[in-house]
Parts: C-alpha cells; structure tokens; sequence
C-alpha cells in the first residue's frame, strides 16, 4: 500500500512520458501547487525532463506576483505557454520519449 493519493498514484504509475504529460495537464492546477514536490520527484524519477520544466513553469506562473490587469510578467506568460506547447505536443505521442518536442524534428 502506498501513501500517495489516489491522482498522484496515476502519475506514479504512468507507463511512459505521453501517458505522463496527459496526467499534467489533466491534472487540476491546485493539486500541482499542492503536491509540487512530489510530483518533481516522480517526473524526475521517471526522467521526463520536459514535464519538470514545465511543471515548473506552470508554478512559477501560479506564484508570480500580478500587475494592476491581474495578469503575471508578459515573460511568466509565455515561458508558461511554450512549456505547455511542448507537453501538448508529447501528449499526443508525436515526440519520442527523449525528444525534444520544442525543437522539431533534425
């Protein structure tokens, strides 16, 4: 028996990266700031660099102090959104694991 939650268990017990970016960008926002440093564990774990990156990107987004239009540094917002690109693209499997989904194909 484990000690996780039931939803960090599935990322836990993801089979391979895809299956690992689809549980982070299911996963609701709250549980990622939440659990943060167990998530990180487990991505790094399991080696997938890029959910790293980007889960670190989507908390500093959610820390990021916000200017008068609620809105985080024009830089916060689009270092989040490129994160969020490339763990879309290995959602959808079109990157081997080991890729780099940002810099195309070589």
């Amino acid at each position: 028996m484990t000690t996780l939650l039931p939803i960090i268990e599935e990322l836990a017990d993801a089979s391979d990266h895809p299956a690992r970016a689809r549980w982070l960008l299911e996963t609701p926002l709250a549980v990622l700031i939440r659990d943060q440093v167990t998530v990180a564990r487990l991505l790094s774990a399991s080696g997938f660099h890029e959910g790293l990156a980007y889960l670190a990107a989507e908390i500093a987004a959610l820390s990021a102090t916000r200017g008068c239009d609620g809105l985080a540094a024009f830089s916060v917002r689009m270092t989040r959104e490129h994160a969020r690109i490339g763990i879309q693209v290995i959602a959808r499997g079109s990157v081997p694991e080991g890729g780099n989904a940002t810099a195309g194909s070589r």
